[in-house]
């Protein structure tokens, strides 16, 4: 009996053979290879955003509570010297100003002479508190790291002397030299690191403003 192609083999029997061009009869499976696509996992990018978090923190510094006191006293310490000095001119009818030395982080309080030609700064003027001639030192304790960035206004006439704001008897804010040009928006700016706060004297009411 011969037997038909769904037949099992017997034993002694030879596997079916296919010719050039022919399918053969059965197929031996082959184990499937799952190919893993790319990508990244989520504790990977965790792990890099932790890293890239770590070097902005150490390239970029930041700002401690301790840093903002210290320039906010610092600013506190010039508006007082600029309305001391205003008080002075209006209560003894001779001008006084402040004297701002950007350079060596410095504010002094002057009296003005305008008997000479020019005008003359005479720094006596003395802090009622401590009896001393009234200077603040910016690079000193306790505002150590504070620093005058620039001294600031719009000159409504010739200026000849920029770097001090002085008030006039009535509190109005006036050039030193010559003392008829008026200062509108006089304003001095400092910073700390990457702070910054600046003083604004009004021009008329000679108020002083912390921004």
């Amino acid at each position: 009996m011969t037997s038909g192609r769904g037949d099992r083999l017997g034993r002694g029997d030879s596997c079916p053979t296919a010719s050039l061009g022919e399918t053969p009869g059965w197929v031996v499976d082959e184990p499937i290879k799952r190919t893993q696509q790319g990508g990244y996992t989520l504790l990977e990018m965790l792990i890099v955003v932790g890293l890239l978090a770590m070097i902005a923190a150490i390239a970029v510094p930041s700002v401690t509570p301790a840093e903002h006191q210290k320039l906010s006293l610092a600013a506190s310490t010039v508006a007082a010297v600029l309305r001391f000095a205003r008080e002075e001119a209006r209560r003894s009818g001779v001008i006084h100003g402040v004297s701002v030395d950007v350079l060596n982080d410095q504010v002094s309080v002057f009296r003005l002479d305008e008997t000479p030609n020019p005008n003359v700064k005479i720094f006596d003027v003395y802090q009622p508190v401590s009896k001393q001639l009234y200077t603040v030192q910016l690079g000193a304790s306790p505002f150590g790291g504070v620093a005058l960035n620039a001294i600031g206004g719009q000159m409504m006439g010739t200026c000849n002397d920029p770097e001090n704001i002085a008030f006039d008897s009535n509190g109005v804010v006036r050039c030193v030299e010559p003392v008829a040009t008026r200062i509108r928006n006089a304003s001095i700016e400092l910073a700390l690191d990457r702070l910054q706060l600046t003083i604004a004297i009004d021009e008329y009411a000679g108020r002083v403003t912390i921004q």
